[in-house]
């Protein structure tokens, strides 16, 4: 059985590019609807150590968990602003607790990020990914003050107007980053590379 799934081969439809194994095959491609015919063995240039990897899809995995933080902490804030006599607790307390786990969820998507960019690319000199970088640097940086807002209380509108701020330039940063992002998730260097001095 484990023999049989190192030997599968993979196939792509040529003209949408979605990649699938043999036994997945059906009489159609998944993606864009178009008849078997039009697949074509696929060779995986990436080394498997390199291939197996990228397949977990950890850096798009986890920039959702700062993105999903970073609406909640936003729309409760503006919830309160807009209806200050509405649940507030309920609205505050969201806005708190989001903004206190914030910094951390950043920077583990900014760390899937650089390990997503060396495995895919070998480097993250690269324009694009130095690009990603600075637009990370500026969200993480602003993510750091919003635990210590919200420590603060966030009762007055001063605190409220400060973690506002906060969160909108994060999601301005969030937004340029999955614009960039979006154009990277099915391409890469061939070979393998090294991380931390380990070869994959």
């Amino acid at each position: 059985m484990i023999r049989k799934k190192e030997e599968e081969r993979l196939f792509i439809c040529k003209p949408c590019g979605y990649v699938m194994k043999e036994s997945e095959l059906t009489d159609v491609c998944p993606a864009c609807g178009l008849p078997r015919k039009v697949f074509e063995q696929y060779k995986e240039r990436m080394s498997p150590g390199r291939s197996r990897i990228l397949q977990l899809d950890l850096h798009p995995i986890a920039v959702h968990f700062p993105q999903t933080l970073l609406v909640f902490t936003l729309l409760a804030l503006i919830m309160n602003l807009i209806f200050p006599h509405f649940y507030p607790q309920v609205f505050l307390g969201t806005a708190t607790f989001s903004a206190v786990l914030f910094p951390f969820t950043v920077f583990g998507a900014f760390l899937s990020g650089l390990i997503d960019g060396k495995l895919r690319f070998k480097s993250v000199t690269t324009p694009i990914l130095v690009k990603k970088i600075i637009y990370s640097s500026i969200m993480f940086i602003s993510s750091i003050f919003t635990p210590f807002i919200a420590w603060g209380g966030i009762h007055d509108l001063s605190a409220k107007l400060w973690l506002l701020v906060c969160g909108s330039v994060a999601l301005y940063c969030a937004i340029m980053l999955g614009h960039a992002g979006k154009r990277l998730m099915n391409i890469g260097m061939g070979g393998a590379t090294k991380i931390w001095g380990w070869k994959i």
